[in-house]
């Protein structure tokens, strides 16, 4: 229904119609259409009229740096609970030194001091409230250093020390001493290290990097692993891991020969690897291999043992395990005492 009404309009309103009746050449009744259009538009998002009018008249604020990162596809909004899933799932892989420099620019800090302020900067600018604290008496190549990461976000927290721990490594030559978490901090000590340009000092990879090889492994071979952890998953991991040199011995029945093993995960002369080293490595590594039961060791110097309970019934296999164990004690220069039992077997080390 069309209804025609007679209005008045000053000089002023009209002057303020004019973009509308250019829009609409200069059809008055449409550009009244347009005027009611955006009215009804401003009721429904604001209270009253004036309201609205005072927004429109607020200047806009200027786009910040980080608007235009995401505006040009360099940075995204993500959810903050898809964000704590994707850090606490990629735990124990270490972040390339691509992102770090992403993150930390290494041109604009000189000293650790000026590094303090950057990092609390950078905190602030993207809005996770982590506060750092850095300390260490030469600024420009501390020998050793302190930082204290509070508050924020417990993940993100881990993910910013991350972070700044591999750009300190490669940016002044330290390593990880002692790391502490807090249920609201994480303090970090760090001491010179000397480790090669492509390589992972080893207080970084004991804290963050314990997961890297695994992590590659199974994105390189992931039917081979998937294979692997399911047999373990079905049998409740009562499955053996042994070398496959030794296998070919045992088939032959013929005592393997265990000194390769620990040669090559040390990468050094068997003879030259101190006797507690050899423990914990042979602790480790025959706990895993599921060859024996458990595996107990103690460490006081000369008085050194190794208790090991096994479940073999066969007297010659229980002999030859005991034999198998023995060659690489000695092969280390070192005699044990044995002393053995239905399910048990000891070791205790003279000099």
């Amino acid at each position: 229904m069309l209804i025609r009404k007679n209005i008045s309009l000053d000089e002023q309103y009209l002057k303020k119609l004019q973009p509308l009746l250019d829009a609409n050449d200069g059809n008055l009744s449409a550009a009244i259409r347009d005027t009611i259009e955006l009215t009804d538009t401003a009721l429904e998002y604001h209270e009253t009229i004036e309201k609205s009018i005072n927004i429109l008249k607020a200047p806009a604020a200027p786009s910040s740096r980080f608007d235009e990162l995401i505006e040009n596809g360099e940075h995204i909004i993500i959810n903050r609970t898809a964000l704590k899933w994707l850090i606490k799932n990629s735990g124990g892989c270490l972040i390339e030194n691509e992102l770090v420099d992403e993150l930390i620019n290494p041109f604009s800090v000189q000293t650790i001091m000026e590094l303090d302020t950057y990092l609390n900067n950078l905190s602030q600018k993207f809005g996770w409230g982590i506060e750092t604290s850095l300390f260490c008496k030469d600024p420009l190549d501390p020998e050793t250093a302190r930082i204290v990461f509070s508050n924020g976000d417990l993940y993100l927290r881990d993910f910013f020390a991350e972070h700044v721990v591999l750009f300190i490594a490669k940016w002044k030559q330290l390593d990880i001493d002692n790391l502490y978490r807090r249920s609201k901090s994480i303090r970090i000590d760090f001491k010179k290290a000397s480790v090669a340009p492509d390589k992972v000092a080893p207080g970084i990879k004991k804290h963050f990097g314990y997961l890297d090889l695994v992590h590659r492994e199974l994105h390189n071979k992931p039917e081979f692993w998937n294979e692997i952890v399911n047999a373990y998953n079905i049998t409740d991991y009562k499955i053996l891991f042994i070398p496959k040199n030794q296998f070919k011995d045992i088939a032959a029945g013929k005592i393997p020969d265990g000194i390769g093993m620990f040669e090559a995960v040390t990468n050094q002369p068997i003879k030259e690897i101190p006797l507690s080293e050899l423990l914990v490595l042979f602790k480790k590594f025959y706990s895993v291999s599921q060859i024996v039961n458990h595996i107990i060791i103690h460490l006081e110097p000369y008085h050194e043992s190794v208790k090991i309970q096994h479940d073999y019934k066969d007297d010659k296999t229980i002999s030859n395990l005991i034999q198998y164990f023995s060659n690489i004690f000695e092969a280390n220069g070192h005699t044990f005492d044995v002393v053995r039992s239905n399910s048990l077997i000891i070791f205790k080390h003279y000099s």
